[in-house]
């Protein structure tokens, strides 16, 4: 059975098998069935979507944020969904970063009348583009303490910057979540 991979998107892609460099072989993604499709992935392996789903076959690392942690962040950004706000978080290394996805629903109001109503949400949400707004920075393995940052999107700074001092997950959640979305992300730092 060949392996295949659906996004969030609805796109499939298929993992292919190829000729590496110097001998050997390597495997790679792409939405073309054509060609030679493996069963399974490669063991030590696996796929990755980013959050505006680009998909790629990756190394497995070490998981350094708990999925309880994760699971704590997704849903405290459930309350924070809208539908203009999409959010979803994403693990890297020691880091859970928040992106915000622009659904621009109410501009394809206007300009699409094909859709239902809930058939243009879901194509909204489902293309949305994502930016990487927030992120949880583990500092303290034994401690599970996080340092939170946000997204600084001045042209002279472009990079994450601290916005209060390392503490546990949940009372950070609390305190900076409900900025998403809001022109008051803009002054926590």
């Amino acid at each position: 059975m060949a392996f295949t991979y659906t996004t969030r998107h609805g796109k499939t892609y298929h993992l292919h098998p190829g000729p590496k460099r110097g001998g050997g072989i390597q495997h790679y993604v792409s939405t073309d069935p054509a060609g030679p499709v493996a069963d399974a992935i490669p063991e030590g392996f696996e796929i990755h979507e980013t959050p505006n789903g680009q998909v790629y076959l990756r190394k497995k690392k070490p998981a350094l944020i708990q999925p309880a942690e994760l699971a704590l962040v997704e849903q405290a950004l459930q309350k924070r969904q809208t539908r203009e706000h999409y959010y979803l978080a994403e693990i890297s290394d020691e880091k859970i970063i928040i992106h915000e996805g622009d659904t621009r629903i109410d501009s394809l109001r206007e300009i699409n009348m094909r859709f239902s109503a809930h058939g243009l949400e879901e194509y909204a949400v489902r293309n949305a583009h994502y930016v990487p707004v927030m992120r949880f920075v583990l500092q303290d393995k034994a401690k599970r303490v996080f340092r939170p940052e946000r997204y600084c999107f001045r042209g002279s700074v472009e990079d994450w910057i601290s916005i209060a001092q390392p503490a546990q997950l949940d009372k950070l959640t609390a305190k900076f979540l409900k900025h998403l979305g809001r022109d008051s992300i803009y002054e926590l730092y």
